[in-house]
């Protein structure tokens, strides 16, 4: 395959957490060496505090599992990017028939060119009757996360794990943008839900920034005034992977709680603490992340737990009258470097089969799958296993019912 097009594709992939590696732990010795040493001197312990985790998964569903609403998402840039037409490959995906596609405003692009490709993709899908869900915030989906213009962005710049929102004149930026973006689109007759942020509570990007509750409270309350039909409001967190990459996420760092197996702070309570009854807890689950440590690549797997975990956390929203959904699960390879997309060694048709399977016995009746462009860009290259497998997952939840639109 052509050079060019693997590297675009890598630059475009979900892995909005690239900046978790682990040359970070190096740098961490030598900024902080004190630190460093009374991590070492906690090694001993740590290793035999964290047994929980490899006690195999448990989790399943204790009601008759329903078949499960099926949905992806969409992102038009990595689209071109993977040499595809945003638009043909949108109505490719409508022809599928899945409960949702799920959308972001993208703000620099917006204030650069104006709302000309979202308004496409709006009444394409207003037209199809295809349901979506738009994102709206300063973070969207797909790397490099935050898409703060020019004209936005504070004159001194942000600085290495920030919080975004501490800068009052991007914040008054932000709710200008998610004003003009919801005032547009309010009245989309196929519009089911808005996401506020994405994944607002983890650090992402190349400088690891972060938003506060603080803040994306402002926003929702921004979108609820605005809408007008009563949609139900998602706030969705990169979900539990393993000790290291969670910590390297985590807006707060290292939590010894964690380790010790007990509850902890965590984005996904974070985010429940934000909705309100009736809104949408969404959980991004990814099971194999490549990474390069000192040259080399490797492979980093999801501790065995993760299913127990999620369990939990759909429960905990449960009680409290709110809904968990599976905004992401990995269905494209994340991997270490460029030039693996074509052998990957993080992902495969059967896995992805494999972790909605795994989902599904563990009560979520909405699942969104993350990366069709991926899929179509395999089909083109000869590869139809990626898109036949999300094919027959549609087929087996034929059933599921339609995800109710807003009146």
């Amino acid at each position: 395959m052509p050079q060019a097009t693997v590297t675009s594709l890598a630059a475009w992939r979900a892995p909005a957490h690239s900046a978790m590696t682990l040359p970070r732990i190096q740098s961490l010795v030598q900024r902080r060496p004190v630190q460093a040493m009374a991590i070492v001197l906690l090694v001993p312990f740590l290793a035999l505090a964290p047994l929980h985790l490899f006690k195999p998964a448990t989790a399943k569903a204790h009601e008759v599992v329903t078949p499960v609403q099926v949905g992806i998402s969409f992102n038009p840039h990595r689209a071109a990017n993977m040499g595809l037409n945003y638009r043909t490959a949108f109505t490719r995906l409508e022809a599928m028939h899945f409960r949702v596609i799920r959308l972001s405003a993208y703000w620099d692009q917006i204030d650069h060119e104006g709302y000309e490709q979202l308004d496409w993709l709006m009444n394409e899908a207003q037209r199809a009757g295809q349901p979506v869900i738009l994102a709206v915030g300063m973070k969207a989906l797909g790397w490099p996360e935050f898409y703060i213009p020019a004209s936005a962005m504070p004159a001194a710049g942000l600085t290495q794990g920030q919080d975004a929102a501490s800068e009052a004149s991007l914040r008054d930026a932000t709710l200008a943008f998610v004003n003009d973006t919801v005032t547009r689109y309010r009245d989309h007759s196929t519009l089911i839900a808005w996401q506020v942020e994405n994944e607002p509570f983890n650090r992402a990007g190349p400088q690891r920034l972060w938003i506060d509750a603080t803040f994306l409270r402002d926003e929702i309350t921004t979108v609820r005034a605005l809408d007008g039909h009563h949609r139900p409001l998602i706030v969705n967190a990169f979900s539990h992977f393993n000790l290291l990459f969670d910590q390297a996420s985590a807006r707060q760092g290292f939590d010894l709680r964690q380790w010790l197996g007990f509850e902890a702070d965590s984005a996904e309570r974070d985010g429940l603490s934000v909705l309100n009854k009736g809104d949408v807890l969404g959980l991004d689950v990814y099971t194999a992340i490549g990474y390069r440590f000192l040259g080399h690549d490797q492979m980093s797997r999801a501790d065995g737990d993760w299913p127990d975990r999620l369990a939990k956390v759909r429960d905990l929203a449960r009680r409290q009258g709110k809904q968990a959904w599976i905004t992401e699960a990995q269905a494209e390879p994340w991997e270490s470097g460029p030039n693996s997309d074509g052998d990957p060694k993080s992902t495969s048709p059967q896995a992805m089969r494999s972790l909605f399977l795994n989902l599904k016995d563990a009560g979520f009746s909405t699942v969104l799958f993350w990366g069709s462009e991926y899929w179509l860009w395999r089909a083109e290259q000869g590869d139809s296993r990626w898109i036949d497998t999300i094919r027959a997952i549609l087929r087996a939840e034929a059933r599921a019912p339609a995800i109710a639109v807003a009146a």
